[in-house]
């Protein structure tokens, strides 16, 4: 039979495990609707990007217009695409982060 002090601290180890499993399983589902909302994005403005440039007249354009598929203002339209360029860049550094760290772990606390 157990004495109060192995009670406890066995109520305290499944209590931290059950802790440890609930932090997972909210990662893992923040994880996922973060990949979703950025694939969403990207394809979105795939979708949306042709429109757009068949919109712009089919006059020779220079290089400093190229990013004003986005705004009429050239500087703002490049703010934009960097913009987009480090979400993305981000988005997808964060996806391999967690990629290694779930790879890394212990086959036994994926189940």
């Amino acid at each position: 039979m157990r004495t109060n002090e192995e009670r406890i601290l066995a109520m305290h180890q499944r209590a931290g495990e059950i802790g440890r499993e609930v932090r997972a399983k909210k990662a893992r589902v923040y994880g996922s609707v973060s990949l979703a909302a950025g694939l969403m994005a990207a394809v979105l403005i795939a979708v949306m990007v042709p429109d757009m440039v068949q919109s712009i007249s089919t006059e020779q354009v220079s290089n400093a217009m190229m990013a004003s598929i986005f705004t009429s203002s050239t500087a703002l339209g490049y703010i934009v695409v960097a913009v987009l360029a480090f979400l993305l860049g981000a988005a997808v550094t964060i996806f391999c982060f967690h990629l290694r760290k779930w790879k890394n772990e212990d086959p036994e606390d994926r189940s």
